[in-house]
């Protein structure tokens, strides 16, 4: 799952200083991946538990944008999107109606689309308070 933020948009919006505000958008961007990765951690797919101990963060930044990428598998990368997209595997049962997994509710597929469809609507919010926690 990937997270792109450019971070010009908030330059012009907050109107302040251009490294104080990309320096709090990239740690937005990185509170975000840390939301979306617990949120994960509690739908991912367990057996061995190799899977769910995989799970990597990175941020990177250009010029004008912040990038953070989260992701599971590693070296077995195509058997965690085989888990995360295959909707006929066999996982504890699901919440009833509305996302694949709920939770608390069991583990299964899109278990990093759930948790950052949940935190979309706070995105914003988010890289906003990370920008004036470092004094932007």
């Amino acid at each position: 799952m990937k997270i792109t933020v450019n971070s010009a948009d908030f330059i012009r919006a907050i109107d302040h200083k251009k490294a104080v505000t990309k320096a709090g958008v990239k740690l937005g961007v990185g509170a975000i991946l840390l939301e979306i990765g617990a949120r994960a951690d509690e739908l991912v797919p367990f057996d061995t538990g190799a899977l769910s101990r995989s799970q990597t963060t990175k941020v990177t930044t250009t010029k004008e944008t912040v990038t953070g990428v989260i992701g599971y598998g590693g070296p077995a990368a195509p058997y965690a999107l085989v888990q995360h997209e295959d909707s006929t595997l066999s996982h504890p049962p699901k919440a009833k109606g509305g996302s694949p997994v709920t939770p608390g509710q069991g583990r299964g597929m899109k278990y990093l689309e759930y948790p950052t469809k949940q935190i979309r609507p706070r995105v914003n919010k988010i890289i906003n308070h990370a920008i004036k926690s470092v004094g932007g």
